[in-house]
C-alpha cells in the first residue's frame, strides 16, 4: 500500500527523486555507462586484431579515454591511438586522410599523381622515415562498436534508473 497521505505528498516525494537523479544518480549512471562502452569497443577491437586491442608491430594500443562533462560523459581515442583506430575503422591509405593521398603525392598541390594509364606515379620520396605500406581494407570496428553500444547501453540505462526509483518508490 502507498504510504503518502495525499497526492501532494506524492508529488513532493517525486519532486525530490528528481533532483537526486539530476543530480547524483544521472552523474553515476553516466559514468557506469562510459565504462561499458569502453568495454565494448576494446571486445570489438580485439576480435578484428586476433585477441587484443592492439595491431601486431604497432606501439599503440588502441585505448578510450573517458571525459566527464557536464551533460553527460564522452568516449574518445588518446592522442596516440586515434590513428590506429582510424585504421581498424576505415583502412589505411584510402586518400581521404586530411591530404595525404598516397606514394605519389605531389608536394606542390597536395594531388597524387597518376601516369596516362590511370596508375599511380613514382615519386622520389622526401621523409625517408616513412615507409609506403600501399593500402588496406578496414574492419569497420569502431563502426561496429557503435551499433552494439547502442543496442547494450540504453537497456543498462534503463535498468540502472529502474534501480534507482524502485529504491524510493517500491511500495510492498
Amino acid at each position: 500500500m502507498p504510504t503518502w497521505p495525499n497526492a501532494a505528498a506524492f508529488a513532493a516525494d517525486l519532486e525530490r527523486a528528481q533532483r537526486e537523479i539530476e543530480r547524483d544518480e544521472a552523474k553515476k549512471i553516466n559514468a557506469e555507462s562510459a565504462r561499458e562502452a569502453q568495454v565494448i569497443a576494446y571486445r570489438e577491437a580485439a576480435k578484428d586484431l586476433g585477441g587484443d586491442p592492439k595491431f601486431s608491430g604497432w606501439r599503440p594500443w588502441l585505448k578510450l579515454d573517458i571525459k566527464q562533462k557536464r551533460d553527460g560523459s564522452l568516449l574518445r581515442p588518446t592522442r596516440t591511438s586515434a590513428g590506429p583506430w582510424t585504421v581498424a575503422n576505415v583502412g589505411r591509405n584510402k586518400g581521404n586522410a586530411s591530404g595525404f593521398a598516397g606514394p605519389g603525392i605531389n608536394r606542390r598541390t597536395g594531388l597524387t599523381s597518376r601516369t596516362k594509364s590511370g596508375n599511380v606515379r613514382k615519386v622520389r620520396t622526401f621523409n625517408s622515415r616513412t615507409r609506403w605500406n600501399g593500402y588496406t581494407a578496414g574492419f569497420g570496428t569502431a563502426n561496429r562498436a557503435v551499433r552494439v553500444m547502442d543496442e547494450k547501453i540504453p537497456d543498462g540505462v534503463e535498468k540502472r534508473f529502474g534501480k534507482v526509483l524502485r529504491r524510493r518508490f517500491d511500495v510492498n
